[in-house]
């Protein structure tokens, strides 16, 4: 008998599926469980609800997916891009029939952004060549372990759980605290997500009864039931309709006094709150502000849009794209010369100037020795090679070399 190693009651933070609704359902237990303060459930779902986190999920999930994927082979004589009609480069173009690279790539980053988890199911050949790549929803997947402590993976697939090998299962993940199975930013910082959807909710409300809080009718005596009831169908309660009943007036007699309830948007520090939240969601995925349109502020990653974006490369999506280049490694190419990796020098060719001068330094400019040669530097540009000495010499070789020769450069 298999022993449950996690289960929807721990490893999805004390929740469950609703089977009724299939909606996710945080619940109160006694260790460990808690609900949103600001009183709203929060899910990967829901959150995208939030513009904040739609628009650093489009900047993630569109960045990543978009860059190219190369696969190398690396050979004694260097490091050489395996020929586009080879198979694995043809499987990594078109995971599967009904996708693409870009298709597969995108519910792999935006379950990993929310979720902490991305999965996808690795289809094999007889002889075990990997065939094909089925991305699955993180929420179909649970990870258990067998009764000699062996993990697996149950899948929901078309309506059955379904026992997945580990070698059949591509789990990608970004941070964990057993190395099984990754953390997610939703459920644990479901406060602040909650915070911001609950303001956005009342800030429908408010707009919805026309910038009405609703209020207290004050009389000095007490009143009778009938009394009240009179009053009451005098006074339209416009907290019960919308922003069409404004302009009703009901009459009142006997001196009463109306007095707002609650506090308006200026006096809570409405858009205050929001900038912050904006700002703490904004951090959770490491994408600058302004990438989020949202121009008016900075970051302290650097002055200008060029530095910051270097920053957003380094520190919010490197992270994304270790995770997936190190899995696919291991269970694709691993006990092979191949590798994937992903191409980022486009993304930071907007600062050329300091990409002219890099290429200077590294092709021996200024009496350096150089690292680079010219055809190396054409290839980050996407540029055909030239052969010959240019895949061989920096510029410095070059130049010692006609020096001895004393021919000119």
């Amino acid at each position: 008998m298999s022993f449950r190693w996690y289960n929807p009651a721990t490893w999805r933070m004390f929740g469950y599926t609703d089977p009724t609704t299939g909606d996710y359902v945080e619940v109160e237990t006694t260790v460990g469980g808690r609900r949103t303060k600001a009183g709203v459930v929060v899910t990967p779902k829901s959150s995208l609800s939030v513009p904040i986190i739609w628009s650093c999920m489009r900047v993630l999930v569109g960045t990543t997916a978009g860059l190219p994927l190369k696969l190398f082979d690396d050979l004694p004589s260097g490091r050489v891009i395996v020929p586009a009609d080879r198979r694995p480069a043809r499987l990594l173009r078109k995971p599967n029939p009904r996708m693409t690279r870009l298709n597969f790539l995108k519910p792999t980053i935006l379950n990993l952004a929310l979720r902490g988890n991305a999965y996808a199911v690795i289809d094999r050949a007889k002889n075990g060549d990997w065939i094909g790549l089925v991305p699955t929803c993180a929420d179909d997947v649970e990870p258990d372990k067998d009764a000699e402590g062996d993990l697996f993976y149950w899948v929901m697939y078309e309506g059955k759980r379904t026992p997945v090998s580990p070698e059949n299962m591509l789990h990608f993940k970004l941070f964990s605290s057993d190395g099984i199975v990754g953390l997610s930013p939703v459920e644990h910082l479901a406060d602040t997500i909650g915070q911001a959807k609950a303001a956005q909710d009342w800030a429908s409300r408010f707009m919805r009864k026309g910038g009405v809080t609703g209020g207290y009718v004050i009389y000095e005596k007490f009143l009778t039931k009938e009394q009240q009831a009179q009053i009451l169908e005098k006074f339209p309660d416009i907290r019960k309709d919308d922003v069409n009943s404004l302009g009703s007036w009901g009459l009142l007699q006997g001196n009463p006094k109306i007095v707002p309830a609650g506090l308006t948007q200026k006096d809570a520090q409405f858009i205050e709150t929001q900038q912050f939240t904006e700002e703490a969601l904004a951090g959770i995925w490491g994408v600058p502000l302004h990438l989020a349109n949202r121009a008016s502020k900075t970051s302290i990653q650097g002055s200008n849009v060029e530095q910051t974006t270097s920053g957003f490369v380094t520190f919010g999506l490197k992270p994304y794209l270790d995770a997936i280049e190190d899995e696919l490694n291991d269970k694709l190419f691993g006990g092979t010369t191949m590798f994937v990796e992903f191409v980022v020098e486009g993304l930071l060719r907007a600062d050329s100037a300091a990409r002219a001068a890099y290429y200077q330094i590294a092709l021996g400019g200024n009496n350096n020795p150089g690292w680079m040669s010219q055809d190396e530097v054409r290839e980050k540009e996407n540029m055909p090679r030239l052969g010959g000495d240019y895949s061989k010499l920096t510029r410095w070789e070059a130049r010692s070399n006609a020096d001895k020769t004393g021919s000119a450069v």
